[in-house]
């Protein structure tokens, strides 16, 4: 008799993409159909279980509690309908997809470098990155791993310790030679700044925060994403503000090198994150463990290449 009463599977799908994105027209551009059709079936869900399950803000919505009950209880089912799905696959395959969130730039310049490595230690396992060029990264969609700076929002979601967020001023070798540093500059020679369009943490904070004066003369150089941020760096272009957890092999590989002895400490913190609305594979936990057995090596590493007196770590 229960089974009778439970709305359609099309109609659960269509609130949870809904509730998941937190958007009709998401949800529609997701499941390829209108908006309208996405507003009716959400409707017809509604009138069929007798209350609301979302609350209407004007272009805006939000699940009401037992809207926020019933997302949790099909999120969590359509996910164990697609690990099974899953582990039926990698039974002819014998092959595992991890699907890792991280920002393009600690793609490019952290877990590539290491890539070999990863295979070798781990042959039967896939990566789907899901990669963000803004800081932050917004919440986790379809994704087994996460990076994230400290956020109330992950509150809810299993973390794991990462890294501490730390930042410094970094150049090519071939830049400070020619040009000296931030606070000893060659006379005769203005820095280049080298900044991402609306970066969260700026040079002048940065400058700020180390009790440093801005070099006399500077110019700006602005990229709209971070990745080319760090390529310009790298290139010799001028000085970049770093991020440890992004650019640790820069470092200790002297792609990289401090401009200035200053390092400002936030106080905020990397963590990995992972839904807690679906056990986590094997193959997760141990990737998982990776990451940070990776990241604590890199701490030992670059707190060597720059001697204790910058007292990193």
């Amino acid at each position: 008799m229960l089974r009778r009463q439970l709305p359609s599977a099309n109609s659960l799908f269509t609130f949870e993409a809904v509730a998941r994105l937190e958007s009709f027209s998401g949800a529609a551009s997701e499941l390829n159909v209108t908006q309208p059709a996405v507003s009716r079936s959400i409707s017809g869900l509604e009138a069929h279980l007798g209350y609301p399950l979302f609350k209407r803000h004007g272009r805006w919505i939000s699940l009401t509690a037992n809207g926020d009950k019933l997302f949790r209880a099909a999120s969590s089912a359509f996910n164990r309908v697609t690990d099974a799905l899953r582990d039926i696959d990698q039974q002819h395959d014998n092959h595992e997809t991890v699907t890792i969130s991280m920002s393009s730039t600690a793609v490019n310049y952290w877990f590539i470098p290491r890539m070999t490595g990863f295979k070798e230690k781990f042959p039967s396992v896939e990566l789907d990155f899901q990669m963000f060029s803004k800081d932050g990264g917004g919440p986790l969609h379809d994704v087994d791993l996460g990076i994230r700076l400290s956020s109330p929002l992950d509150a809810d979601m299993h973390r794991w310790s990462f890294a501490d967020e730390k930042i410094l001023a970094l150049c090519a070798p071939g830049y400070i030679a020619t040009n000296g540093s931030l606070d000893r500059p060659k006379q005769g020679c203005s820095h280049t700044l080298i900044e991402q369009v609306d970066q969260r943490y700026s040079m002048d904070e940065f400058f700020s925060a180390t009790g440093q004066n801005p070099p006399a003369n500077s110019s700006t150089m602005r990229f709209s994403d971070y990745s080319s941020v760090t390529q310009a760096a790298i290139q010799g272009q001028g000085v970049a503000l770093a991020w440890i957890t992004d650019a640790s092999l820069q470092i200790v590989k002297g792609h990289l090198v401090p401009a200035c002895t200053q390092v400002v400490k936030t106080g905020r913190r990397y963590h990995i994150v992972a839904s807690n609305l679906m056990p986590m594979r094997p193959a997760v936990e141990n990737m998982r463990d990776w990451l940070m057995s990776e990241m604590r090596n890199d701490q030992k590493r670059v707190a060597s290449t720059l001697k204790a007196d910058w007292n990193l770590f």
